[in-house]
């Protein structure tokens, strides 16, 4: 498979766990304000979920646009990466409507980090010229580290969820927050673009 057909693969699950999550939302019983009321929490989780979702989206796509070569083994993980994006419609479903219940809660964070683990695993199983620059080893091997505490930090957060369900939430929270943080740094940028233009 091609990196054009795995991104178009990707972006189509990504569109359709979007659209779903509209999908769990209700059309209250009461009218007016009262309403508003009613499905407020079912409203910000599916804004906090689709956030979450668009973030993951856009780590997918930032990491894959300085890829080369596809493995096979990228591709397994890419698979099992996008497996626990699909959970998680159901997981902000069950947190709209009990938010104090734990699966809901300990799910999000678990599939944020199970998520994640795959997504580094397929990432290093995949050739990138922008890796093999010698200013981009250090950035590399912070952001490996990093994101390997994100991934500790999230299935740490489900498990504690299980005892106190805000802290399942706050792995989702901590998710968005670490991947708008970890950007490619610009220097890297620019030489991946001098290289690739050398190249042509």
């Amino acid at each position: 498979m091609t990196k054009h057909r795995l991104e178009l693969f990707s972006d189509g699950v990504f569109a359709i766990v979007l659209t779903l999550l509209v999908l769990n939302l209700k059309v209250p019983v009461a009218l007016g304000f009262a309403g508003f009321l009613e499905v407020a929490p079912a409203l910000l989780v599916h804004a906090a979920s689709f956030f979450l979702i668009g973030v993951l989206w856009l780590n997918h796509h930032g990491a894959l646009a300085r890829v080369d070569k596809i493995s096979y083994p990228a591709l397994l993980y890419n698979l099992f990466g996008l497996f626990w994006v699909t959970l998680l419609p159901f997981a902000a479903e069950n947190a709209a409507y009990r938010p104090l219940d734990p699966l809901g809660a300990s799910l999000i964070a678990f599939c944020c980090g199970a998520h994640l683990l795959a997504f580094m695993a397929m990432r290093l199983s995949s050739h990138s010229t922008v890796d093999d620059l010698p200013s981009m080893r250090r950035w590399r091997q912070m952001r490996i580290a990093s994101a390997a505490c994100l991934v500790a930090g999230n299935f740490a957060c489900a498990l504690l969820a299980w005892a106190w369900p805000w802290l399942g939430y706050a792995g989702g929270v901590m998710t968005i927050f670490w991947l708008l943080v970890l950007r490619s740094p610009p220097q890297a940028e620019d030489d991946f673009r001098r290289v690739a233009e050398a190249a042509m």
